[in-house]
């Protein structure tokens, strides 16, 4: 070997025996590192548990919870319409993902509107498996706005 292939050997040594360098066979701390993404075996599960299920009652209750939370303190305002509803829409979310019910994909609704004694209708329609699927809706106003949620739980098999 000549001078200068020993040294571009040498520093790939030095390289592969450093802590943390890697490509894409590389062993370091006794592991095997590949940079491909490891891919987990369809488990052909159809319906949850039983103790696994989507809750109405359960998230009824954390949507009249963070409803009731955020809105007591506001006042309604043309303004603060759409940002409001997002938030609202994503702490539902949030909370109900927390709650433990693994392979359920979430849909999260929330009207608000100003409440001056007026009559409004919420309507929805959804296709769900009766076995596995559910939703939860619920109501809450104040003096000056109102708002209702609905929230879908669609098993993913």
């Amino acid at each position: 070997m000549d001078v200068k292939s020993k040294k571009r050997f040498a520093s790939k040594v030095s390289k592969a025996t450093k802590p943390g360098f890697s490509d894409n066979h590389s062993v370091t701390s006794e592991k095997l590192i590949h940079n491909e993404s490891m891919r987990s075996e369809n488990t052909y599960q159809l319906h949850p548990e039983d103790d696994k299920k989507f809750k109405s009652y359960v998230v009824e209750g954390e949507m009249r919870r963070i409803l009731s939370e955020t809105l007591d303190r506001v006042d309604y305002k043309d303004s603060l319409g759409s940002a409001l509803t997002t938030d609202l829409a994503n702490d539902i979310k949030k909370a109900i993902q927390g709650l433990g019910w693994p392979r359920y994909k979430y849909v999260v609704q929330v009207v608000l509107g100003q409440n001056k004694n007026q009559s409004v209708q919420v309507g929805s329609r959804c296709l769900l498996d009766q076995a596995a699927d559910s939703f939860a809706c619920t109501s809450y106003k104040t003096k000056t706005i109102f708002a209702v949620a609905a929230c879908f739980g669609v098993y993913f098999d």
